[in-house]
């Protein structure tokens, strides 16, 4: 591991949503002089003394145990940034939240938003005052735009099909996050509200919502149902990263043979290429890959369910086209295939893009790794005469995990536990699933070398 120059980590939530785009802002902050290093959010202790980095990029300090660190990053003269990987807060309650309403005392140098509006938060909070706020837009939308989205051509497909040329390709993203927890044990459900119940109104009563979330993911077999039965179209079905695959599976399983082959699971690293190869996208109520959809040129249909506050918001769902009745869905499809400029929604579109992701342009990476660089530059050393005997005792454990090429939090005895403990241990197992290991983000690096030469 070379530390010597500057260096900063990028720590990634999840794999599958996260580690493109910062692939993407150590590409080019690389070409700045700057290394750049990946690692799970969980391995936010060890990478201080295994890379001895001057930056360190987290998805939130909204948690008390990150605030107390980042003020210990703030001693040893490690600088902090924030990244959120969900940037768009159309509730304001929420955007108070992430603005740090409840958890003061973080020291922040950089916070990247996704537009004014939590700027704006940011400074009414007045949690962050010493903070430089940068308004950027949502930075792994860069991918909708060249050279970024060339980077598709050169990857291997990652499903085991590409889709029929025969028939129209339709792309349904499913949004049902929370609905595992309806089968997990209680005390998760919990945990995972634990900071928000108290403070956001709308996640009070979050069994409601986990009870909701769970129903939707339901009735969506219903609308995948009636598209797969009038055997029209081939349909790539993307599910949340945080969703359970085998749900999906099963119902497909139990489908005819010749429908099965008009139905695929994708469950890639990017969605950006399952978007571009599609002529529709069907997206769940607040889904972001409805905006995604429409920066590429892609028409747009929004399944509504249960209208819960924190699935669906008007402020969205008055830009698409919403359909409420698996019966309608084949009409509307078809309706939307002859029509698939969408035209009246488009200016409205373009105001929901300019508002909430800063009108996105392609250089939303190149905009974070910019400021990154600046603030690096004009920050004295870090001391590392500071470290801990328990901060380099991490460094090592994160090092020598690395060497065997696993993740700094990985447990050897995990998939026995969850064999006989099947639903205890469920969670655990789901934060391995998201989670990077060594070596997973060179292929992309390579790529995008490639591209940018």
């Amino acid at each position: 591991m070379n530390t010597n120059g500057p260096n900063i980590v990028i720590l990634i939530d999840h794999k599958r949503r996260d580690m493109q785009a910062a692939a993407l802002i150590g590409h080019h902050l690389k070409k700045m002089g700057i290394e750049t290093h990946l690692e799970p959010l969980e391995a936010y202790r060890g990478c201080l003394a295994a890379y001895r980095p001057h930056l360190i990029l987290f998805n939130h300090l909204t948690t008390t145990h990150l605030v107390a660190y980042s003020k210990r990053l703030a001693q040893l003269g490690v600088r902090t940034a924030v990244l959120p990987n969900e940037g768009i807060a159309y509730n304001p309650d929420v955007g108070s939240f992430w603005a740090g309403k409840y958890h003061k005392g973080a020291h922040v140098d950089l916070f990247f938003c996704w537009n004014e509006t939590m700027q704006r938060a940011l400074q009414e909070s007045g949690s962050y005052d010493q903070a430089r706020l940068e308004v950027v837009g949502p930075p792994r939308f860069d991918f909708c735009f060249p050279p970024w989205s060339s980077i598709y051509q050169q990857q291997p497909d990652s499903s085991a099909d590409r889709p029929s040329v025969d028939r129209p390709n339709l792309l349904i993203c499913t949004n049902f996050s929370f609905a595992r927890y309806h089968d997990w044990p209680r005390s998760e459900a919990d945990k995972l509200f634990a900071p928000w119940k108290d403070r956001i109104p709308a996640y009070q009563d979050y069994w409601s919502a986990i009870h909701a979330n769970h129903r939707s993911q339901q009735k969506v077999l219903e609308f995948i149902g009636k598209l797969v039965h009038c055997n029209r179209y081939q349909i790539t079905l993307r599910p949340h990263p945080r969703e359970e695959i085998p749900i999906y599976r099963g119902w497909i399983d139990q489908l005819p043979p010749e429908l099965q082959q008009r139905i695929r699971i994708d469950t890639g690293h990017d969605i950006v290429p399952r978007i571009l190869e599609s002529e529709l996208t069907i997206a769940c109520e607040d889904c972001t890959t409805t905006i995604e959809s429409w920066i590429a040129g892609k028409p747009t249909i929004s399944l509504v369910f249960e209208r819960h506050p924190l699935f669906f918001h008007e402020e969205l769902a008055r830009k698409n086209v919403l359909c409420e009745d698996p019966e309608q869905i084949v009409a509307l499809v078809e309706q939307q295939l002859a029509q698939p400029q969408q035209t009246e929604l488009q200016p409205l579109r373009r105001d929901h893009l300019r508002q909430w992701c800063a009108s996105p342009s392609g250089q939303a990476t190149r905009q974070i790794a910019t400021a990154i660089a600046d603030v690096i530059g004009k920050a004295p050393q870090p001391d590392w005469s500071q470290l801990s005997l328990s901060e380099q005792r991490r460094g090592l454990k994160l090092k020598l995990l690395r060497w065997l090429g696993l993740p700094y939090h990985f447990s050897p005895l995990l998939p026995l536990k969850q064999r006989l403990f099947p639903k205890r241990y469920a969670p655990q197992l789901a934060i391995m699933a998201k989670s990077i290991y060594p070596g997973d983000d060179d292929d992309i690096r390579r790529l995008l070398d490639a591209l940018d030469r």
